[in-house]
């Protein structure tokens, strides 16, 4: 079971998030929650490494990570670094929750059922009264894995079909020090940081789409790793039907 901290009353945030459309709030999980689904972020699950070449999104799995040799890896980091310089671009490590979930045959790790609770009709109910959008339907999502070197460059979240409502970011990173890089950082039509959230334990960011963000690169000294569930709160028809996991 996955629990919300029952101090956050939505009807109250929802003030709070329409000021900014942004906000984050700390402790949002009861403890021992978030820490089971630290653990499994941390022990169990599978990471791929995700980045682009332009409009592409490149996926690898770890297989196919493990069988690369080292000539081959630094020959996709260095073309990163390369296209960095004057494109949008981003690396990170992520385990695909949404394909994995909806796959019959792809195993049910532990961590899809933090999946399953974003989807059930209270977490939806919780999000459609914090962000006064009743029009959500269902949350997609991604665990992510970022350590040094990793990074996502500024861009909206704006999608062509307009079907993102809101952003989120569900925080299971321990012990982060302010100058390891990795935040999140929201810009101003200056092009000046106007709002920036550490990565913080059991933490929840959100944010209505589209707003211009990024995530810092993390610092080459870090030796931390950043965890966290991040997705989007969506108004189109949900790719199926959940409880696949405890149903």
């Amino acid at each position: 079971m996955i629990r919300i901290n029952p101090a956050h009353d939505p009807d109250v945030l929802k003030l709070a998030f329409q000021a900014d459309r942004r906000m984050q709030i700390r402790d949002f999980f009861i403890a021992e929650d978030a820490e089971r689904i630290h653990g499994l972020l941390s022990s169990e699950t599978p990471w791929w490494l995700a980045y682009n070449v332009g409009s592409e999104v490149r996926q690898l799995p770890p297989d196919y990570l493990a069988s690369l040799s080292q000539a081959e890896l630094n020959q996709i980091l260095g073309g990163i670094q390369e296209r960095a310089r004057t494109q949008y671009q981003f690396l990170y490590q992520f385990y695909p929750m949404v394909s994995n979930y909806f796959t019959p045959t792809a195993p049910k790790l532990g961590i899809l059922a933090a999946y399953e609770f974003l989807n059930s009709p209270a977490s939806l109910d919780f999000f459609r009264a914090l962000t006064g959008r009743p029009d959500i339907r269902w949350a997609d999502a991604q665990a992510t894995l970022y350590r040094s070197g990793n990074f996502l460059k500024s861009h909206s979240d704006l999608d062509e079909g307009g079907h993102r409502v809101a952003a989120y970011v569900f925080n299971f990173t321990k012990l982060w020090e302010r100058d390891w890089g990795g935040y999140l950082q929201f810009f101003d039509p200056q092009h000046d940081i106007e709002k920036a959230y550490r990565p913080i334990f059991n933490a929840l960011n959100v944010f209505s789409v589209p707003q211009d963000h990024s995530v810092g690169m993390v610092s080459s000294f870090c030796y931390g790793l950043r965890y966290s569930i991040t997705g989007w709160l969506r108004s189109d028809e949900p790719p199926g039907a959940f409880g696949r996991v405890s149903g």
